[in-house]
């Protein structure tokens, strides 16, 4: 048997939002990519911001930012499971608006677009099974920012939260010519 090469989550989501920021934005970097556990996310947030000025923040916005922990049932050889606990979709807000302007300047503009084209580049992903974007089960949470997130964070924030994504996971079969 020929041994798999393993598919690591992190590298996957990565692409799928790379590949979800040339369809919205036409670039690969317009969507901020940071993985990792909720002060992780943070930290590097916080450099991010000591490194740029207060007018070009937004730099590192919008942000999908993965989650950790999350468990891979590797039961099976070909395809394993994995549920993601959380992933948010977040832009910049400007506190002083109220709820429903916020869907006008943020949700329905930027979030719901960036949503939709990522569950599009699930179901493209060669590594990911499933072809239909609304088959990918999860929960789906607005969070209308009210408060900075983080210590010493100044950043109002405006969310899209999916709680608990069901991907499988297969191995594509890349066939190698006898002669290597």
């Amino acid at each position: 048997m020929i041994p798999q090469p393993p598919i690591y989550v992190v590298d996957v989501i990565k692409e799928v939002v790379e590949k979800t920021s040339v369809k919205v934005y036409n670039s690969t970097t317009a969507i901020d990519f940071q993985p990792g556990r909720s002060i992780q996310i943070l930290k590097e947030l916080q450099k991010i911001t000591q490194a740029i000025t207060t007018g070009t923040r937004g730099g590192k916005y919008p942000l999908v930012a993965l989650f950790y922990d999350f468990p891979q049932d590797k039961s099976g050889f070909y395809a394993y499971s994995v549920t993601i606990p959380k992933l948010s979709i977040a832009t910049l807000t400007d506190n002083n608006m109220k709820v429903l302007e916020r869907y006008d300047k943020t949700f329905k503009p930027i979030l719901y677009p960036i949503y939709f084209e990522f569950l599009r580049q699930l179901a493209r992903h060669k590594n990911i099974v499933g072809n239909d974007p609304e088959a990918f089960n999860h929960k789906l949470w607005e969070r209308p920012g009210s408060q900075p997130e983080g210590q010493n964070f100044n950043d109002y924030l405006d969310a899209l939260e999916l709680q608990n994504l069901q991907l499988t996971f297969k191995n594509v079969n890349v066939c190698k010519s006898l002669n290597s």
